[in-house]
This record gives C-alpha cells, structure tokens and sequence, in this order.
C-alpha cells in the first residue's frame, strides 16, 4: 500500500499592506466576506463591498461609487436564496437592488457567471463595480468551503471521498494526477487541509484606498481585490493588481492564497504581465505562474473569455486564473484614469 505523507507547503510570504495610490490614477477595491451566523452547517450570507476612487494628480481622493449588500446562500443546494440590503453607500436606496431579484433561485454551483450577465447585460459591457462583484460571487463561495474543511465536518465516507478522485484531477496545477494533493484523496479518501501565514492589514499604509471592511467574524472566508490603474500616455496604461483569501477561526485571521500583479496595457491590449505568488498552499503551486503569459497581446475586451476558456487545467491555478479575469475591470477604471 502506498503512503501519502503530508504535501508540501508553498510560499508563505503574505504582503504586509498593499501600495499608496498614485497621483492621476484609479483604483477599485472588492471583498466579499462569506459568513455563518448560523453555524458552519447552516445558510450563510456573503456581506459583498467594493469601492472605486479616483486620485487627483496632487493627491487628493475622490470616492466615485461604493457598494455594500448582502446575499443569503444555501450551502446544501449552492443556491441564492434571498437578497436582502444592507448598508448601501453612495449609491443609492433599495431600489438600487431591485434588478438583483432575478438571481434568487441561481446556484452558485454551476452558470452563476452567466446568469448575472444576463440580469445586468449593460452592467456586463461596462464592468461595473457591482458586476465584478457579482461575477466573483462563486468563486469566493466555493474556497469558503475551507471553513468546514477545517472544522472536519466535511470527512464523510472514506469510500466516497475516493470516488470523487477522478473528478478532482488536473483541475489546476496543485491538483495534478499523481501528485500529493491527488494521492491524498485518491488513495486515503482525504483533503488535505493547508494552513498560512497571518495576514496583515493590508489598508493600513492607506485607508482612504479601501472601502470600509468589518472585522471577521469566526468560521469567515474572505476574498478581497484591489485594481489600480493610471494613465503613463495616450494609449498605455500600468496596471497593479493584489488578491487575497483569507479565513478566521479560532486562531487569528490567515492568508489562503495571494497574488500580486503588474501590467502594461498597450493600445488596449495586455503588453506585459509579471506574476508575483505571495501565499498559495501547496508545493506545486507557483508552478502555474508561467502561464499568465498566454494572455499577452489579448485585447480587454476579450480577456475574461480568453482567460475562462484557455487558463484551466494542470497547466495553471483557478485563482490565478480569476486574478487575471479580473483585468478585464481595467477597462471600466482607465476611462476614468484617462478623463
């Protein structure tokens, strides 16, 4: 019988605070915190935020929109079971959520992408801040699945758990057929459970960069982004980008995955990417850094697509793969970056 030792961790280096915003440039931050009141069995609700603000050339900020609502989810079906306000900043009453009730019933599971385009198809075209937020909705509830990973809730029949195997090959680069994170459910029937670096306060070297976040609460997933873009001529463009996924348990607030990003966007298409991996669980992980290069010389407007239909399988990382998606958002921010 083959024995599956403990995997091998991968880089632990978290970022201690992401940059100050420069002069004449853009930057939008997202979070979604996926939360349980109700136990970590029970339905959750995902508290979803963001903000975009405008730096003046002398400095100055400007909050140009902000957002902040609540979904209530399912985690038996994966379906959204209720959309409910929270506190809406700058941008409006509840009316404001009204075009959001067509994504009651949707799972998270499976085409939630597709169905928030269709529900906000204009949303959609300009990359607004509440479309990406929306956009990102599954992927975050999906690692939230490390909450009861951790707490062991999530064992269940070895027999199974091998069965499921097959199914959880090659999906990224740490999930690789025959490697350790595969051997491990294959032939033990079990999840390998990572853990990580504390997590830093990342708004502390400038909170005006970052809309309001609560503190998190026990059993809490958080996915959190930031985008800065500034205009360098006419028809270019540098890019900066931070991801991270955090959890709280009983210990205090870890690192999950994180990456940071810098970009050229010439002529509307990405000129140059660089890929910095800050945290990511296993060994084999940063091996999916190389392939960012493959979305070199895409348009913009074509990114999401083209990072959604090739960026997957053992080649790459799912959240690489959502870092780079993101980058589409860049269109929204440089209209303003260049105004």
């Amino acid at each position: 019988m083959t024995t599956t030792s403990q995997p091998r961790p991968g880089p632990q280096r978290a970022l201690a605070t992401t940059p100050g915003r420069a002069p004449a440039s853009v930057r939008r931050t997202t979070s979604i915190d996926i939360t349980r009141p109700h136990g970590l069995t029970g339905r959750v609700v995902a508290l979803v935020a963001g903000q975009d603000v405008a730096t003046d050339p002398d400095g100055h900020a400007s909050v140009l929109g902000r957002v902040a609502f609540e979904v209530a989810v399912d985690p038996r079906s994966g379906e959204v079971l209720g959309l409910e306000r929270s506190a809406v900043t700058g941008v409006g009453d509840a009316a404001e959520l009204a075009d959001l009730t067509a994504l009651v019933g949707a799972s998270l599971r499976s085409g939630f992408g597709r169905r928030v385009a269709s529900t906000l198809p204009d949303e959609a075209e300009s990359r607004s801040l509440r479309y990406s937020l929306l956009e990102d909705l599954a992927g975050a509830f999906l690692v939230a699945g490390y909450a009861p990973l951790r707490a062991g809730l999530l064992a269940g029949d070895v027999e199974a758990s091998k069965a499921r195997a097959p199914h959880q090959a090659d999906i990224c680069v740490g999930w690789a057929e025959g490697g350790p994170i595969h051997r491990s459910l294959a032939e033990q029937g079990r999840t390998a459970v990572p853990s990580g670096p504390a997590a830093p306060r990342l708004e502390r070297a400038d909170p005006a960069g970052w809309h309001p976040l609560a503190p998190l609460g026990h059993g809490t997933v958080r996915r959190r982004r930031q985008l800065d873009v500034r205009s360098t001529s006419a028809d270019s463009l540098r890019v900066q980008s931070h991801f991270r996924d955090s959890y709280a348990g009983d210990e205090p607030e870890m690192v999950m995955h994180e990456y940071a990003v810098e970009a050229v966007v010439d002529d509307d298409r990405i000129g140059r990417i660089e890929v910095d991996p800050r945290v990511l669980p296993w060994e084999a992980c940063p091996g999916a850094v190389a392939s960012a290069q493959g979305v070199v010389g895409v348009a913009l407007d074509d990114l999401a697509r083209v990072a959604r239909s090739e960026l997957v399988g053992v080649s790459t990382c799912t959240h690489l793969t959502s870092t780079i998606r993101s980058l589409a958002d860049v269109r929204a921010l440089a209209r303003l970056a260049r105004s």
